[in-house]
């Protein structure tokens, strides 16, 4: 059965290597027990976050290819070291959206879960 102290238990368990960015918002819903609005607001914003990843994505490789293009046209220190940099920013951008993203995503499903079999069990 999923109790009080289970659910505050899963957020101190859950939570204590990703960063902890939340809204007021956020924190008004955790304090008021409004748990299920919670976690859909956080797969929602979580959806926000993963699209502007990708777009920054975009904009980087966009940059990067840009200024190798330029280097070979003619080579200077300044076009190699912006595309290098946008290449390292590209693979630094995806493997820590990505952590994140799954991160909270998994775990407010399994959040949902939780408090989907805790009505079950009350309303029997």
């Amino acid at each position: 059965m999923a109790t009080q102290a289970t659910i505050e238990e899963f957020f101190q368990d859950q939570f204590q290597n990703t960063s902890r960015f939340f809204l007021y918002r956020d924190k008004q819903l955790l304090e008021k027990g409004r748990y299920r609005e919670f976690a859909q607001e956080q797969i929602s914003k979580s959806s926000k976050i993963f699209w502007s990843v990708t777009f920054s994505v975009f904009i980087c490789s966009y940059w990067g290819i840009m200024s190798f293009i330029e280097y070979g046209a003619a080579p200077n220190w300044f076009d190699l070291t912006i595309g290098l940099t946008a290449w390292v920013a590209i693979i630094g951008i995806l493997f820590y959206s990505a952590k994140e993203y799954y991160t909270i995503k998994s775990s407010m499903f399994l959040l949902i879960k939780l408090l989907d079999e805790k009505e079950i069990e009350s309303a029997a």
